[in-house]
């Protein structure tokens, strides 16, 4: 019998909606997690494993189900769904979650009636788009040498919109993607401002250079994406506030951003506690190495390890979903944004170091094997490492300025938030 307490359990699914989504994944587990063997050792996006998710309907999973979704509204089942995906294959679930959590986001906007109001581009389509498996959104945010509030990319205001222009990294499901939602610097007469774009894949002088050559997440098709003398309409670009400030009221987006990922981590390390009980387990080797007291001890260190990231992450994203169920994006306060934001971090910290404790004790128990480079853990403790570098803070130091900036309230926490 299954023990179901919730701390020696994998995390559940909260709602019918996001039962059904994890089922469709659960489906696909099998082709999924054979994809990441390939995808791994060639150095190639994993296509394959996308299409069938999105036939599946998985990357519609925050959709209303009257445009083709599950109608999923909690992030926690989002990071269920991620994890689940993680399981098979890491660098699908970077890729799927760096869609979803803009999807999610787009299906809050409308669900509370924001679609159209100042501050907000115009949504409901895009959900159409993505319920009709005609949609996939890369967030190209990041560039190299920049920070969130600095970057280079431009949109210069023109008499047919605007024109961007510059190069994003790390920008993960590009290969497939139709759309590309950009941070970017709206340049317009003498004032600079931060502003948000979406641009079709098929605008002139977008090129995605497919060029990603990670130490791991080797399918998560997280290159680079020019922008040269894009033009977008006018309407495809919103201001988002003062350029090279740093505003606290952006740190809720963020922080959701942040908390969802850490399904990556989580599933990266539920697979990895499973090849290892499986390799104690198997008949020819449990006389051998499961009486032994150290490889006791490393079980026991392993699993409280899991527990301490399925704790954590599950009790954050029940504080997460209190407060995005009943409010609308960016109308919490500047001091809850700061809160969330540090609750993620301090999070992401726990998750992190907890997946890479159970990676590497996986390997240690199951011996020599996992260090054959096609081994599923040597994937594992190569795909665990890139959460130290993943968003919504990097280098990994910013994170630590700003939970020690906020806990001891510092002009620079007050002021920065980023």
């Amino acid at each position: 019998m299954s023990n179901s307490l919730s701390l020696n359990s994998e995390l559940q699914p909260a709602t019918a909606s996001g039962e059904q989504a994890v089922a469709a994944v659960m489906k696909l587990q099998d082709f999924l997690t054979g994809q990441a063997e390939a995808t791994d050792h060639e150095g190639r996006f994993a296509r394959d494993s996308v299409d069938a998710l999105v036939e599946a309907g998985v990357f519609a999973a925050s959709v209303p189900t009257d445009l083709g979704g599950f109608g999923v509204e909690r992030l926690h089942d989002l990071t269920v769904i991620t994890s689940r995906i993680a399981r098979a294959d890491a660098s699908v679930a970077v890729a799927y979650y760096m869609h979803t959590a803009l999807a999610w986001y787009f299906a809050r906007v409308v669900r509370f009636a924001a679609d159209g109001e100042p501050g907000y581009l115009p949504r409901a389509e895009w959900l159409e788009a993505i319920g009709g498996r005609r949609m996939l959104l890369c967030s190209a945010v990041a560039e190299r040498g920049a920070d969130y509030w600095n970057l280079a990319t431009t949109a210069t205001a023109s008499y047919n919109g605007w024109v961007v222009n510059g190069r994003k990294i790390l920008a993960s499901l590009s290969p497939a993607a139709t759309h590309f939602y950009c941070r970017l610097k709206a340049v317009r007469g003498e004032g600079n401002h931060l502003a948000s774009a979406m641009i079709p894949a098929g605008t002139p002088g977008v090129r995605v250079e497919d060029d990603w050559q990670g130490l791991g997440l080797r399918g998560s098709g997280s290159g680079s994406v020019l922008f040269s003398e894009c033009v977008v309409p006018e309407d495809a670009l919103l201001v988002r506030g003062p350029w090279g400030r740093r505003d606290a009221g952006m740190l809720e987006g963020r922080a959701v951003s942040g908390m969802g990922l850490n399904g990556v981590c989580l599933g990266i390390a539920e697979a990895a506690r499973d090849h290892a009980l499986e390799a104690l387990t198997r008949p020819s080797r449990s006389r051998r190495r499961s009486g032994s007291a150290a490889v006791k001890t490393a079980v026991t260190e392993m699993e409280a390890a899991l527990t301490t990231a399925r704790g954590t992450l599950g009790a954050a994203l029940q504080d997460f979903d209190s407060l995005l169920l009943r409010n609308k994006p960016q109308v919490v306060t500047d001091d809850t944004s700061r809160a969330m934001m540090k609750e993620c971090q301090l999070v992401s910290m726990v998750v992190e170091r907890a997946a890479t404790t159970v990676v590497d004790l996986a390997m240690r128990l199951t011996g020599g094997a996992s260090y054959q480079a096609r081994h599923p853990l040597a994937r594992a403790y190569r795909d665990v490492r890139a959460a130290a570098f993943m968003p919504p803070y990097s280098p990994p130091e910013e994170a630590v300025d700003f939970v020690a900036d906020t806990t001891l309230g510092s002009a620079e926490a007050r002021d920065v938030d980023g």
